[in-house]
C-alpha cells in the first residue's frame, strides 16, 4: 500500500485540472513511475518538467555520459524503473554490455574510460557521500568537465532529475 494515495484526475481541484492533464500526457509527462509524486503538486510538475527534460535529454554533456549518470543514480538508488528505462538508451548510446551489465549485478567494473570513471564516480559521490569531497569530477578529462561552461551543474542537475 502507497504511503501516499495515487492522485487521480478526480481528486485535483477544478483550478488544476488543465495543468494536471498538460502534466500527464504525452512525451516528457507523467505516468507512473518515481516522477508520479509530482501529480501531487500539478503546478511544481509543470514547472519542474521542462527544466528534468533539459537535463536529461538537451544539455551539453554527451548523451553516453547522461545515460551513464542515469544507470549510476538507479544503480545508487537501487531504483528497477529508471533502471529498466536507460539500460538500452546507453548500449545505444555506446556504454558497452560489461559495464551495463557490472553496474546493473553490482559487480566489478571493466576497465573504464576517463569520462566513463568520472560520471560513475561522481554519481556515486553524489548519492552516496562518504567523505563530503566532491573529488570525482576534478579527475575527469576536459570532455565530461566542461571547464568553464558549467559542467558540473548539468551533472549535479541531471542527477538531482534522477534522483527524484
Amino acid at each position: 500500500m502507497p504511503r501516499i494515495p495515487p492522485v487521480t484526475r478526480e481528486s485535483v481541484p477544478a483550478e488544476l485540472l488543465a495543468v494536471f492533464d498538460a502534466v500527464s500526457s504525452g512525451p516528457g509527462g507523467i505516468g507512473a513511475g518515481p516522477m508520479s509524486i509530482l501529480k501531487n503538486s500539478p503546478e511544481l510538475a509543470r514547472r519542474a518538467i521542462p527544466l528534468f527534460e533539459y537535463v536529461r535529454n538537451e544539455s551539453i554533456l554527451p548523451q553516453a555520459a547522461r545515460e551513464l549518470a542515469m544507470l549510476t543514480t538507479a544503480r545508487c538508488k537501487d531504483c528497477p524503473y529508471i533502471w529498466n528505462a536507460h539500460a538500452a538508451l546507453g548500449r545505444q548510446a555506446g556504454l558497452s554490455d560489461a559495464l551495463v551489465d557490472a553496474l546493473r549485478d553490482n559487480q566489478p567494473l571493466p576497465p573504464l574510460s576517463a569520462a566513463e570513471s568520472a560520471v560513475i564516480n561522481l554519481g556515486r559521490e553524489f548519492f552516496r557521500p562518504q567523505s563530503g569531497q566532491r573529488r570525482g569530477f576534478q579527475r575527469g578529462p576536459g570532455a565530461v568537465r566542461r571547464p568553464g561552461r558549467g559542467g558540473t551543474g548539468y551533472f549535479d542537475g541531471l542527477l538531482c532529475a534522477a534522483g527524484l
